[in-house]
């Protein structure tokens, strides 16, 4: 299964799959160390622009996947190198990430509405709109405990990843990463809804 030479070496898709269905979770780390440096670099390559921590975070979801795919018995084998099947679930991760980022930065209703993409609405405060100030509170409020520490923590005070993995006892920057992620989405949509409203 897992070779002991160069860290690029093949991994027997089948057996692996084999092994999850056995319940040996210990093999998933095993396959998310032995593709993660090749997969990061991969990914460097065809997203030069993103954010490494984004290529960490694909990695972690392409993983994960694969196992709920196996879990839910919707992959019993493949005839293809688990690499390959892998990094084209990254890949798709990735595609749907920058496409997203691009509606985004693109919208121009979200960036005349909300500008929430500049650093600006959440520190400046004083410079927005009564309203739109009781529009990001709002928002800001309606949010798990969780998320509002992370986001505050992350736009408000400034701290790197890292600190705020360490203040909040994070064990992985992957997982913080998908968590700052996860609550600016909702976030997000917390605004669209009272915007709506």
């Amino acid at each position: 299964m897992i070779s002991s030479k160069s860290k690029t070496s093949h991994l027997d898709g089948n057996a692996i799959i084999a092994q999850l269905i056995k319940g040996e979770m210990s093999i998933l780390d095993k396959v998310y160390d032995h593709y993660k440096p090749e997969y990061l670099k991969w990914a460097e390559k065809k997203y030069p622009g993103l954010n490494p921590e984004d290529f960490l975070d694909s990695w972690h979801d392409a993983i994960i996947a694969f196992y709920e795919q196996v879990a839910a018995n919707k992959l019993k084998s493949i005839q293809y190198e688990l690499k390959t099947y892998l990094f084209t679930i990254g890949y798709r991760i990735l595609i749907r990430k920058h496409k997203k980022m691009q509606e985004i930065i693109d919208d121009e209703y979200i960036d005349t509405q909300m500008s929430i993409e500049s650093m600006e609405y959440f520190t400046a405060t004083e410079d927005l709109s009564e309203e739109r100030k009781d529009l990001l509170l709002n928002a800001i409020n309606e949010l798990p405990p969780q998320s509002k520490q992370v986001l505050m923590l992350r736009f408000i005070e400034g701290k790197s990843l890292k600190d705020i993995s360490q203040i909040l006892n994070y064990g992985s920057l992957n997982v913080l990463s998908a968590t700052i992620s996860r609550s600016l989405k909702r976030l997000k949509e917390n605004i669209k809804m009272n915007l709506e409203l």
